[in-house]
């Protein structure tokens, strides 16, 4: 065929472009839900993309350790971060138009004081309209703050162990944050990028206590006490969502735990290919997708995250069937949403 740019131009294939045969436009229109954010650091502009992206719903973390940069954290001030959680939740569900719930409780990325005082009034948040999750908790060799603020092992398993019995006893999934292995990646490695960009705003090094166990299988080693530990708090492993997932952890969850597995797609570390792999080895049912999005010196809050993310599924060949059950499905029924999407 001859165009009418003065020369024949090769047509262009599917084949040649690299992508499965194109869905069906409506797949664009697939509803999500983002399964773990940190809402409440986002400013105004990044609620409202995050509504332009067509977000159904989301589930905001209430506390996490990089909110309050002193250490170790008095629990009236982790307290005071889960409050203002349910403050924002409702804040932003009003002004947006979706749906803001809470996960609730503590994390083990650098030691609460008093942690007790805090396990004592869980059940009442865990009782709450907005709360539909406990955490994000977890097992994590390496605590910043240095020795000062430093969790033993046996201290976490009791307070992780504490939340997933309370978790049980409300009929609550628990979201678990898994640490990096030393090799790189999110949150768990002293020279992480965290670490670096905390560094540079601050004018100093955060200091981070020495390792409770190797690093270099710290998300697996992590992993399998994490479940042990669900077990013993009679927690079905169906209400646990193993976040950050990477290789590492991948088929050892598939195959030996009935866990939920999610992908946190702002750390860097997997993308739509990993994403899709998974999905093809091991079906869709038991795999989600979260942001773990967040305002602050380590990441630049991309709001699109996910909406970018299904459409490169889709161009990977992913089903829209199985795309939408990973973004949305699945969350929908971990966290038992009522999102008004058929």
């Amino acid at each position: 065929m001859s165009y009418p740019t003065g020369g024949p131009l090769p047509p262009v294939t599917d084949e040649e472009i690299g992508y499965e045969p194109k869905p069906d436009a409506a797949a664009r229109e697939i509803p999500w839900i983002d399964p773990h954010q940190h809402t409440q650091t986002l400013t105004w502009q990044q609620q409202e993309n995050v509504d332009i992206a067509g977000a159904r719903a989301v589930v905001m973390i209430a506390a996490s350790y990089f909110q309050a940069p002193y250490c170790p954290i008095p629990s009236d001030n982790w307290r005071l971060l889960w409050d203002e959680a349910i403050r924002m939740s409702n804040i932003v569900s009003r002004n947006q138009f979706y749906d803001v719930h809470l996960a609730v409780g503590l994390h083990m990325g650098t030691k609460i004081e008093n942690s007790d005082e805090l396990l004592d009034v869980l059940p009442a948040y865990c009782d709450l309209e907005e709360t539909v999750a406990v955490g994000e908790t977890g097992i994590d060799p390496v605590q910043r703050g240095g020795e000062a603020a430093r969790w033993s092992l046996p201290e976490q398993r009791d307070v992780v162990r504490r939340q997933m019995e309370i978790a049980n006893e409300y009929d609550l999934p628990v979201i678990i944050h898994t640490p990096a292995n030393a090799s790189g990646g999110e949150g768990g490695s002293v020279s992480s990028q965290m670490d670096a960009a905390m560094q540079y705003k601050f004018g100093r090094g955060i200091p981070y206590s020495e390792p409770l166990f190797d690093t270099s299988e710290a998300k697996r080693r992590a992993v399998e006490i994490d479940i042990e530990l669900a077990n013993e708090a009679g927690l079905p492993e169906e209400r646990v969502v193993l976040d950050h997932a990477d290789e590492s952890i991948v088929e050892y969850v598939m195959r030996n735990t009935d866990c939920y597995l999610s992908f946190s797609l702002s750390h860097g570390v997997v993308g739509p290919t990993d994403i899709a792999a998974a999905i093809d080895e091991y079906g869709a049912e038991r795999l989600l997708v979260d942001s773990d999005l967040a305002s602050s010196i380590y990441t630049d809050g991309d709001a699109f995250l996910i909406r970018r993310l299904i459409l490169d599924l889709l161009r990977l060949g992913i089903s829209p069937n199985d795309v939408r059950q990973v973004v949305y499905e699945n969350p929908a029924s971990v966290f038992d949403l009522a999102c008004g999407v058929s």
